[in-house]
């Protein structure tokens, strides 16, 4: 009789400590490519849960492919399709990856990166354009009432959405050339002393030459490196929001 009243009480004190939790609905602005290929994992284990996720999706994704069953929702981003430019932009993305790059020392890869990611800045820009000012699209996620954003900070716009739509967002990103998105974005602590810098060929035992050279691609990738239009990203979203913003990095 002793046993089953202890019982009863573990029982009870148990259900006490339990917390409850809901369900909610995921708001997610991707990044293409491999970065895809992490977030999906990360979505699809949220939808696992009895989450409801959507994600915005340009009809030209690369990898995306929002026509299958899946157990995501998608939402279509309404941006005029030109096939041809999708398919360069992959070639010219695959030749730099696999045949130019290895080919060339770290600093001047991460340049041709730059110049890489500097070419898609108006098809960025218009991608976020056919979102933020598209009253129809706004409306619809407003009505939504998204609890949460997912965000890879890679591609702009996804903070600028989450202000328009007053939602909290969370970042998650694969790696940014030199960890700069990481540090800025994220606050990631990343002393260069001891933590490598992406793109930089080192690990995380370094000699002390190798220490110092980690720091100098650190300050390369900071101070001389600049992936994004930074001036045309601040004007834009200033213009959004009617006031005056600076990008952080």
């Amino acid at each position: 009789m002793l046993s089953e009243k202890w019982i009863s009480a573990v029982l009870l004190l148990h259900l006490c400590c339990t917390g409850s939790g809901s369900c909610g609905k995921v708001l997610v602005w991707p990044c293409d490519m491999s970065h895809w290929l992490n977030l999906k994992i990360i979505l699809e284990n949220l939808t696992d849960r009895g989450h409801e996720v959507t994600v915005l999706v340009s009809p030209d994704s690369l990898i995306i492919d929002y026509s299958k069953p899946s157990t995501l929702n998608f939402e279509v981003i309404p941006i005029p399709q030109d096939g041809d430019f999708t398919t360069n932009i992959l070639n010219d993305f695959l030749d730099l990856a696999t045949n130019v790059m290895p080919t060339m020392s770290r600093w001047q890869s991460a340049r041709k990166m730059q110049e890489f990611l500097l070419q898609l800045t108006g098809h960025l820009k218009l991608l976020c354009e056919s979102v933020v000012y598209n009253e129809s699209i706004m409306k619809k996620l407003r009505e939504t009432n998204y609890d949460v954003m997912v965000i890879d900070p890679v591609v702009h716009c996804g903070e600028l959405i989450a202000e328009l739509l007053e939602v909290p967002f969370v970042y998650t990103l694969r790696f940014f050339m030199g960890g700069t998105v990481e540090k800025y974005c994220g606050k990631l602590p990343a002393p260069p002393s001891y933590v490598p810098v992406v793109m930089g060929g080192l690990t995380d035992r370094m000699t002390f030459l190798e220490r110092v050279k980690n720091v100098m691609l650190s300050l390369f990738f900071d101070f001389w490196l600049e992936p994004y239009d930074i001036q045309l990203w601040d004007q834009f979203y200033s213009e959004a929001l009617g006031k005056r913003l600076c990008f952080p990095f």
